[in-house]
C-alpha cells in the first residue's frame, strides 16, 4: 500500500478575492534554490491544513487566484487544464529535483 500524497493549503478569503495557496507536503519550511534563485516555502503562507489532492483541486477551481508550488500540484493542475505548463517557473533545485511554482489570477 502506498502513501496517499497530502498537500497544505491556507484559503484566505475577503469580499473580492478567494485566494488559495497550495503546496507539496514535503516542501514546507524549505529553501527551493537554483543558482541565484531562492524561494522559500513559507509556513505562515503556505502552510495550513493538511489535505488530499482533491480537496485542493476543488477550491483551486473556484479560487480567483492562485499560488503553487511542488512538482506534484502542478503536475495535477496541467493534467487537469486548469494551467498550461508555459505559465510554470520550473525550478531544478538540486536538493529537492524539479520544482514547479505558479501564480494564477482570474
Amino acid at each position: 500500500m502506498t502513501k496517499k500524497q497530502l498537500f497544505y493549503i491556507r484559503v484566505s478569503r475577503t469580499q473580492k478575492e478567494y485566494l488559495v495557496a497550495v503546496c507539496d507536503e514535503d516542501l514546507l519550511g524549505k529553501t527551493i534554490c537554483e543558482g541565484e534563485l531562492e524561494l522559500y516555502v513559507n509556513e505562515r503562507f503556505f502552510g495550513g491544513e493538511l489535505v488530499p489532492l482533491e480537496k485542493c483541486l476543488e477550491q483551486l477551481k473556484i479560487a480567483s487566484s492562485f499560488n503553487i508550488i511542488g512538482k506534484t500540484i502542478v503536475d495535477a493542475v496541467i493534467e487537469n487544464r486548469m494551467v498550461s505548463e508555459l505559465a510554470v517557473m520550473w525550478i531544478n533545485c538540486p536538493d529537492n529535483g524539479k520544482i514547479g511554482h505558479v501564480m494564477f489570477l482570474r
